[in-house]
């Protein structure tokens, strides 16, 4: 019987001390994990009496705020439009955007004073978040909207000198105040209204690639803005595959940067096959009526060429993500490596498999209007703390050098051409010099998506802009008449 109690103790015992370890694990080195588990129920409980800070746009304008019933905070937007780029905060479906990017700072974790931090955990003060200023001005954000329309795509405006992001319009979008009782119908719609297009858009860039192609060979040395090119053809032939050139019939006699306000295709699929030259393009092979063939020139390799054209894709800061206060995605020149001649005079005039997003292209465009310099776009200007004390701030600069200075101007005055002559001219704006061009990118199944890149003024760094109009058709008739509007607004708002 003393044998049986014993062993009974020695059994109770064993079970005190497992929970009693079970307990101090738990309490000591498993309290975080438990503590940050997304099951726990205090986690939903604490957030929602946190009193998120607001976000506003350059002037101040509230987009986003939070107000307390109770100890229950409730996050409203003030700005629909913008959801694709705020996002959207939820207890039960956690955030997105600019809510998810800048979250310890609007929830208020982040605090520039450790002190502050510890006295307010210990007298278990309200958290309340800092307010987020954004370089958006909602007058010209709500240009851009409107200039977008219904049409699925997005619009994208940045001061060149700062960097500042000063509209970002993505199409379609939802509505975040809402966000609970549409959840399930977003998760299934294909129509991407969770999608920030500017940043995230994928999409074939048609003819505004030529600024690269066209880049490319000023920067080289290999042509410039005057030389001739006396083009009376109408087809060229690389290889069998047979390029159309119907942009400007009945025109000959063009200089190389006629061509580019025309938007030929044989032009520029011709000198994206010679970048690998080692002296200035012989364009002869394109005069004269008729169907003109390639055939590489002496020292000219197509492999050569497709290097030279991979690595202004790569200084054009295409292919990488965008260094910004969002995701974004990286675009892609190809899905090989090597590249046959046909394929790479496919690319050469914005085809092929070419992607790029909104943001790259109107940072592609903002670096010609920059004397070749590449800015670095932000969106986020600063962050004050519930007493009104600025505690951040991110300043502008640039990313790289792009062209040189010289091949800038060259390619500028193309710009201005193609507004003042040619298909970018519904870009014009009465008594401002305008740079731009169109695109009318092809997607298969005869569905053209329409673009247009630009900037104003073109004498110095003013604002530039991109443009997609998903499958809309022509660049000139749809998204230049839409960039035009955003540009004229920019210029009276002072910019």
């Amino acid at each position: 019987m003393t044998q049986q109690i014993r062993q009974l103790a020695l059994v109770i015992s064993l079970g005190f001390v497992v929970v009693s370890l079970a307990l101090g694990y738990w309490q000591v080195f498993g309290a975080s994990q438990m503590l940050d588990s997304p099951t726990n129920p205090r986690l939903e409980e604490e957030d929602r009496r946190i009193q998120r800070g607001r976000i506003l746009d350059r002037n101040g304008d509230v987009i986003a705020s939070s107000t307390l019933n109770g100890e229950v905070a409730s996050r409203s937007y003030a700005y629909a439009p913008l959801a694709p780029i705020v996002g959207y905060y939820s207890t039960r479906y956690g955030e997105a955007g600019i809510e998810e990017a800048f979250d310890s700072y609007l929830r208020g974790d982040w605090q520039p004073n450790p002190l502050t931090a510890l006295r307010n955990d210990l007298l278990h003060t309200a958290q309340r978040g800092a307010d987020l200023s954004l370089t958006i001005d909602l007058r010209l954000q709500r240009v851009a909207d409107d200039a977008l329309g219904d049409n699925p795509g997005a619009i994208v405006a940045i001061d060149v000198a700062s960097g500042q992001v000063l509209a970002m319009a993505s199409h379609p979008y939802f509505d975040p105040n809402s966000l609970d009782q549409q959840w399930a119908s977003l998760q299934s719609d294909s129509s991407g209204e969770l999608i920030d297009r500017v940043t995230s858009g994928q999409y074939v860039p048609g003819s505004i690639f030529k600024v690269v192609t066209a880049g490319a060979a000023l920067d080289l040395g290999l042509t410039n803005e005057h030389a001739p090119i006396r083009e009376a053809i109408s087809d060229l032939d690389v290889n069998g595959f047979l390029i159309h050139n119907g942009n400007h019939p009945g025109l000959t006699d063009l200089m190389f940067g006629s061509e580019f306000a025309w938007s030929s295709n044989s032009c520029f699929a011709f000198t994206g096959l010679n970048l690998s030259a080692s002296q200035a393009i012989d364009y002869t092979p394109l005069s004269g009526p008729g169907v003109a063939t390639w055939a590489p020139q002496p020292g000219v390799s197509v492999a050569g060429s497709l290097e030279k054209l991979r690595s202004y894709f790569t200084r054009y800061g295409l292919g990488q993500e965008v260094p910004f206060d969002l995701p974004t995605a990286a675009g892609r020149f190809a899905s090989k490596t090597d590249l046959d001649a046909a394929e790479l005079a496919s690319t050469a005039f914005g085809q092929g498999e070419l992607e790029v997003s909104p943001l790259q292209m109107a940072l592609a465009a903002a670096s010609i209007d920059n004397g070749g310099m590449m800015p670095a776009p932000y969106l986020v200007q600063g962050v004050s703390d519930p007493s009104g004390q600025m505690t951040f701030h991110q300043a502008g600069g640039t990313l790289r050098q792009v062209l040189s200075p010289g091949a800038a101007s060259q390619l500028n005055d193309m710009m201005i051409l193609s507004v003042d002559t040619a298909y970018a001219s519904p870009a014009q704006i009465q008594g401002v010099q305008v740079g731009g061009k169109t695109g009318s990118a092809e997607v298969g199944n005869n569905q053209v998506h329409s673009w247009f890149i630009g900037y104003a003024p073109a004498n110095r760094p003013g604002v530039a802009v991109a443009v997609i109009m998903e499958r809309k058709g022509s660049g000139t008739l749809y998204a230049t008449p839409a960039g035009k509007q955003v540009l004229q607004a920019a210029l009276q708002l002072g910019y």
